[in-house]
């Protein structure tokens, strides 16, 4: 850069220096021009003082043998050559010359020709005059114009020496400045070399030069914010690392070219991947195909589910970027393994399932012998706590024929199923009905409207709605109310169970859908139920892809809503 901007600064003297050569040349040339025309003026009208009469002419002679350069010449009113100083034998006729034309016309007027005669560029000028005896001649002076080259000739020395000296100084000054502004740029890009390695080192600064010192100034303050926002960031970043390669889950996002943009080491571990994958195609680092395939396919999207790989399985979770346009995010990715978690819960199931089928038969016992025992003739202390065998056991009974469903429904066990078209309203009216031996106790206002047909298996649909149902007259208030409510649309079936019981607050409607779960326990032998009907509700829905909402208010009651997918 020191040399084009040497160069720059040297061409743009040079082409100054010689625009100031040629205009002074110029200017030298017209001044002489000048100078030399007006002694021309100023010799023939002294001559002209000096011309009375024809013996004159003679005196010329010596006018012009003295050293001057002055050729003259008169000349009468017909054009004719009185007298030529510079010949000896008369010209021809000066009738047409210029020069000749203004004197007579009274113009007289400096005219430049070349003169075939002497050979040379002449100046001419020429006037009117009168002699003693009245009679009128024209006089005229000539000089030759090579005498305005002589006076250029003796000043284009001098204007050479001032060139040459006009060019070495700006050798010298070229050099200096580029010297200077290049130093003041190399410290910049020093400072920003330095700034990019994650140094500050500001640029010294001079206050001689206030231009250059305040852009140098504001340089130095940017760089200085700049360097701040550099450790921040690189701070931040390290901390987001650290977090990373922390967690056991593992992580990496991608962009919308199935590039990987990060991942951290918990993924590399999981897949067995020993490089670097930054920038690299996801098939890389995953080397399963219908894995790749299946992430290729929800790019940009919020999914949730879980896969088998390599004996294990996974939970893989893809979210969307939102708001993260900078680093070309579009997707994170988060696997998480949970082989354990689910072994565990099949143990659990298992354990849930065999102790139910194992607990059936001695309940169905219990069941048979109090009956029988009810049947005897006992004193009133002895039936009293027959019967309270016998509703236990029915209760018990009761509880295990849940677990055994919500078992078989976890498992995902096949049953016979008949799907066929379900009216709604006929199940809610059947429910009621079962349930109207406690409505009538409570003195319940229970309602059922609207309709709806859905395709399902009618049993276990009647089981979700007598669960819904059977709730919402259990946890009741005396003389409460309860609306079975369904609407129908072109695309969906919503069925909507109302009541005005007690309510639940509202921190614990996240958990209610877990098995045994109870807001309050005391309640549980009063109100009576297994804690598994709203569980065995969660997973009917599931079964049918139908969405599952829960509202209520507590002390004012409670709504839930099955909305089912036609």
């Amino acid at each position: 850069m020191k040399k084009k901007m040497f160069l720059q600064i040297f061409l743009l003297t040079f082409v100054c220096a010689l625009i100031m050569f040629a205009y002074g040349i110029i200017a030298v040339k017209t001044s002489s021009k000048a100078i030399i025309t007006n002694r021309l003026v100023e010799e023939t009208k002294l001559v002209g003082m000096l011309l009375n009469d024809a013996d004159d002419f003679e005196k010329f002679s010596d006018y012009h043998s003295g050293g001057n350069a002055y050729r003259i010449t008169v000349i009468d009113l017909q054009g004719k050559v009185l007298y030529e100083s510079d010949m000896k034998s008369p010209m021809e006729s000066h009738l047409n010359r210029e020069e000749f034309q203004n004197a007579v016309k009274g113009t007289p007027r400096a005219v430049d020709r070349y003169s075939q005669t002497l050979g040379h560029e002449m100046t001419y000028y020429a006037i009117k005059t009168s002699l003693d005896d009245g009679s009128e001649v024209v006089l005229r002076l000539a000089v030759k114009s090579s005498e305005i080259n002589d006076y250029i000739g003796m000043t284009i020395p001098a204007f050479i020496v001032v060139l040459c000296i006009s060019l070495a100084c700006s050798l010298f000054f070229a050099n200096l400045i580029s010297g200077q502004v290049t130093k003041k740029i190399n410290d910049v890009s020093v400072s920003l070399q330095n700034l990019n390695k994650g140094n500050y080192k500001p640029i010294k600064t001079d206050s001689k030069d206030p231009e250059m010192y305040a852009v140098l100034n504001e340089i130095n303050d940017l760089n200085a914010g700049t360097h701040k926002l550099i450790r921040k960031e690189t701070e931040e970043r390290n901390k987001l690392n650290t977090v990373l390669e922390s967690v056991v889950q593992g992580i990496f996002a991608i962009d919308g070219n199935k590039k990987i943009i990060l991942a951290n080491k918990s993924v590399l571990n999981l897949f067995g991947c020993e490089t670097d994958v930054s920038g690299k195609d996801m098939m890389f680092l995953i080397d399963d195909l219908p894995l790749c395939e299946f992430l290729s396919a929800h790019i940009g999207e919020d999914t949730v589910s879980e896969y088998p790989y390599k004996g294990r399985i996974l939970s893989v979770v893809t979210k969307k970027a939102e708001g993260i346009n900078g680093g070309g995010v579009c997707s994170i990715v988060i696997f998480t393994d949970i082989t354990a978690e689910k072994e565990m819960a099949r143990q659990k199931s298992d354990f849930f399932a065999n102790a139910s089928h194992e607990l059936k038969t001695p309940v169905a016992v219990m069941q048979g012998l109090s009956e029988l025992l009810m049947q005897k003739d006992l004193d009133e202390a002895s039936k009293k706590q027959v019967h309270r065998i016998h509703t236990e056991s029915i209760r018990l009974a009761s509880l295990i024929s849940d677990m055994l469903e919500l078992s078989r429904l976890e498992n995902g066990e096949k049953v016979e199923t008949v799907t066929a078209e379900v009216d709604l309203k006929e199940i809610a009216d059947e429910v009621i009905n079962e349930l109207s031996p406690k409505i009538n106790e409570k003195n319940i206002t229970a309602t059922v409207s609207g309709k709806g047909v859905i395709l399902g298996d009618s049993k276990k649909i009647f089981e979700l709605v007598e669960n819904l149902c059977g709730n919402a007259v259990n946890y009741n208030a005396e003389n409460g109310k309860v609306d079975v409510e369904i609407t129908e649309s072109d695309e969906t079936v919503t069925l909507k169970v109302s009541d005005t019981g007690i309510g639940i607050e509202k921190e614990n409607i996240p958990r209610l859908c877990e098995r045994f779960y109870r807001v309050d326990k005391s309640r549980s032998k009063k109100t009576g139920g297994t804690g598994l009907g709203l569980a065995i509700v969660k997973h009917i829905c599931a079964l049918y892809n139908a969405t599952l909402s829960i509202d209520s208010d507590l002390g004012l009651g409670t709504t839930v809503t099955v909305v089912f997918n036609k």
